[in-house]
């Protein structure tokens, strides 16, 4: 709101106004609101999240013997664009595996069911 707008307002219109200005904001304390809407406060000592340091992580380990190996070195920079040469010194930046899981395949097998005609004669 410009000043010549706050000017043409009357004396009612100020005042409530101000007192809009002035009220605090709702929260599950002051109003019926569910806590689960209160705006999270930042405290000056507060940690962040995630893991704390010293924490031995959970991951798991690369394959000793994988079936294949890429290598992904790149041939061009990417700022630039010029050429990298193959033998070129570089930094490793991060290595994973791939791990692919072959189509389900349904099994069916056939099985023949018979009786011996002895087997049936001894029977009778």
């Amino acid at each position: 709101m410009e000043r010549t707008d706050l000017q043409r307002l009357s004396k009612d219109e100020l005042i409530e106004l101000v007192l809009r200005l002035q009220r605090p904001d709702k929260t599950s304390r002051n109003s019926s609101k569910p806590p689960s809407t209160d705006k999270k406060e930042k405290r000056e000592n507060s940690r962040p999240g995630g893991a704390k340091p010293g924490h031995e992580p959970h991951n798991r380990r690369l394959a000793d013997d994988p079936d294949e190996f890429r290598d992904h070195r790149p041939t061009h920079c990417e700022l630039c664009g010029g050429s990298v040469s193959p033998g070129a010194d570089m930094d490793l930046i991060g290595e994973y595996d791939e791990i692919e899981i072959p189509p389900v395949k349904p099994m069916s097998s056939a099985t023949d069911a018979s009786l011996a005609a002895a087997h049936i004669a001894a029977l009778g």
